[in-house]
């Protein structure tokens, strides 16, 4: 057996296609480009280990995300509609297009939820890997510009191998300024033969970012680790900064322990663990939360250059499926 790239109509929404990627070690992972470019589904030994909540077309109609989001040109939330970095001022109005308020009313998960602009660049398999690469252009041709008006080029190779996927996102400025990055992804994870309570999880984090009752950081960041072993009844919507390049975590339930590996390039985590839906997030971010409000240094991109994050989702079995 070899690892496999197929295409298929999804299940859910017939007119998009879905890239599925498949290892001859039982993984498999469906991404969707033409909606944004969203991670639908991740089995191993056909079981499936992401949170789908109100799935694609939930995701498509009303961006309520699922299974692996790309959050961009921002992840999370602003604290208000005036923005500023990279030189510019700009505004994120409420009811622009792509904007999708938080429960505070505040701009949350960028402007790119389900976006048709993706264009697949290339797909293989060999006998070591399959992957996929698509792109956007993002400038003044998307009606989504005005509120963030950068213009440059977001490149996502989703690539599996063995029981690994590895997303790497780059962002090019191809335009005449430079463009600030705030990119980062949002991945749902579920045990649905294990209860919640029973889920173990284990994490790196040491450097939190104090949060306000709106959920923004407020500049303070305290030395707490974050509590690992049993979830049991615990819940986490939390941000922790200096996250080092190479460090692992995850979750677990009765039969699969998944991690997220943060390789390079993200230096923020957020960790979210409601109590409303047995699910737990690991999220990659190349910023924190409010990225250009002023309480963070902004990474910044030249023209001509470019900026790439890489993390991989990594699967290994606790018992015997057989």
């Amino acid at each position: 057996m070899t690892h496999t790239v197929t295409w298929q109509p999804d299940d859910e929404v017939p007119n998009l296609d879905r890239v599925i990627l498949a290892s001859p070690s039982g993984l498999v992972a469906a991404f969707v480009p033409k909606a944004g470019m969203v991670g639908t589904s991740l089995t191993i030994d056909a079981v499936e280990l992401l949170g789908r909540r109100g799935g694609l077309a939930d995701y498509v109609e009303h961006a309520k995300t699922f299974g692996i989001p790309l959050l961009a040109p921002w992840a999370n939330r602003l604290a208000h509609p005036a923005q500023s970095a990279a030189g510019k001022n700009w505004q994120v109005p409420p009811g622009a297009p792509g904007v999708h308020p938080d429960e505070f009313g505040q701009a949350i998960h960028g402007l790119l939820a389900g976006s048709d602009a993706w264009v697949v660049d290339d797909s293989n398999a060999s006998d070591g890997q399959a992957y996929m690469s698509a792109s956007l252009v993002f400038d003044d041709s998307l009606d989504v510009f005005d509120s963030f008006p950068f213009t440059h080029t977001l490149t996502v190779k989703v690539t599996v191998a063995d029981t690994t996927v590895r997303i790497e996102t780059s962002l090019h400025a191809t335009g005449d300024d430079a463009v600030p990055v705030a990119f980062g992804w949002h991945p749902y994870f579920t045990f649905a033969d294990t209860p919640r309570d029973s889920w173990l999880i284990e994490t790196p984090f040491v450097q939190k970012a104090k949060l306000s009752e709106f959920k923004i950081p407020t500049g303070e960041i305290v030395d707490e680790p974050m509590s690992t072993g049993p979830l049991a009844d615990r819940a986490y919507d939390d941000v922790y900064v200096q996250v080092p390049d190479g460090v692992r975590a995850s979750i677990a339930g009765r039969s699969y322990e998944v991690g997220v590996r943060y390789e390079q390039g993200y230096g923020t985590a957020v960790v979210f663990a409601p109590l409303t839906a047995d699910v737990v997030c690991f999220e990659p971010m190349t910023a924190p939360t409010d990225p250009f409000g002023g309480t963070w240094p902004v990474i910044v991109v030249e023209p001509g250059d470019e900026y790439s994050a890489t993390f991989e989702i990594d699967v290994r079995r606790l018992i015997d499926p057989s």
